[in-house]
């Protein structure tokens, strides 16, 4: 009930409780109960006067009809199954656990509540106000690695996000999205691998941010990054499936070769002193349980390889990794 109120409340005009109620139907227990989930999702309500509900600011709610109508007639026909959801635990976990012979597909949330970011982090996105997009792919064979699939796919959301007007963006390997050193986008692929290879990728971009107090890391959003420009959610989300989808169905063919140079553009650690955090999993014997570690390693970052692992110069060695997360500061 609570997003048929927010489909209401959207235009950022005021209305009754009366209206509300009549309109949808309800009482008015049901409309208070609908107000505190929309608030505890992170909308903005206020009421100008006693009995009326306006929003702070109005938003766009994600649609089916306009994402698809906005696709190229190809991508179209291409895409076998589009969803759009109110909320989600995750976008990934419900893309993995759904087995439709139809692929590709894409899913859209409005809210995560358990969205997935890398290295186990959650992903925080207040009730529409970015994007959260996974695909589905199934590979029958892959003689390319999944590596370079990740790189892939992250120049592809960049240019997407040149493509839109933001400019100074850069990709912190191997996938973290950036705006002068504050985090603009999160990407996370993840895979099941037995009978071929089921591929899903996730992307968490921050459009237009309005409640930020649970996130604990340096964001920007775009429009900020576009100085206040609007850019629509629907046009946004049509963008990446098309690019993304062209980048999936190329990729076993073309690997990373179509996207390297690119990333050479956007790679933001080339050449520079870099610390390399990878997690460790040891077992302790005598509780059978899993002990979480890391190890750090410091160098300087030399770019990608044909896999899109990262190559660190560590004194006179160049070593290479495919797993870890960079930080630019030592």
């Amino acid at each position: 009930m609570y997003h048929q109120i927010l489909q209401i409340l959207a235009d950022g005009c005021q209305y009754t409780t009366e209206q509300l109620i009549k309109q949808l139907t309800l009482s008015a227990i049901e409309l208070e109960q609908a107000i505190k989930t929309l608030m505890a999702y992170g909308i903005r309500l206020h009421s100008p006067t006693a009995n009326t509900y306006q929003l702070a600011e109005p938003v766009e709610l994600l649609d089916r009809t306009t994402i698809l109508s906005a696709l190229p007639v190809v991508t179209r026909q291409r895409l076998k199954r589009l969803e759009i959801h109110s909320v989600l635990d995750s976008t990934n976990h419900y893309a993995l656990t759904q087995y439709f012979d139809a692929v590709p597909y894409a899913c859209l949330a409005e809210y995560q509540t358990a969205g997935r970011g890398r290295q186990g982090r959650q992903w925080i996105s207040p009730y529409a106000s970015g994007l959260c997009l996974s695909f589905k792919q199934h590979y029958a064979t892959l003689d390319k690695p999944l590596s370079a699939l990740n790189i892939a796919l992250a120049v592809t959301v960049v240019r997407v996000l040149l493509m839109l007007g933001a400019t100074d963006i850069g990709i912190k390997w191997p996938n973290d999205i950036l705006w002068q050193g504050r985090k603009v986008a999160g990407l996370l692929l993840e895979s099941r691998c037995g009978n071929g290879c089921d591929i899903v990728y996730g992307i968490g971009i921050n459009v237009k941010l309005f409640d930020t107090k649970t996130i604990n890391q340096p964001w920007i959003d775009l429009y900020t990054i576009l100085e206040h420009s609007s850019i629509s959610r629907n046009t946004l989300a049509a963008k990446l499936i098309d690019q993304c989808l062209q980048t999936l169905l190329i990729y076993p063919q073309v690997g990373l070769t179509a996207f390297r140079d690119d990333w050479y553009h956007f790679d933001l650690s080339y050449g520079q002193r870099v610390t390399l955090e990878i997690p460790l999993r040891l077992k302790k014997r005598d509780l059978n349980s899993i002990i979480k570690n890391k190890e750090y390693v410091k160098g300087t970052a030399c770019g990608i390889d044909e896999q899109g692992a990262l190559l660190l110069q560590v004194g006179h060695q160049t070593r290479r990794y495919v797993y870890g997360e960079v930080s630019l500061r030592l």
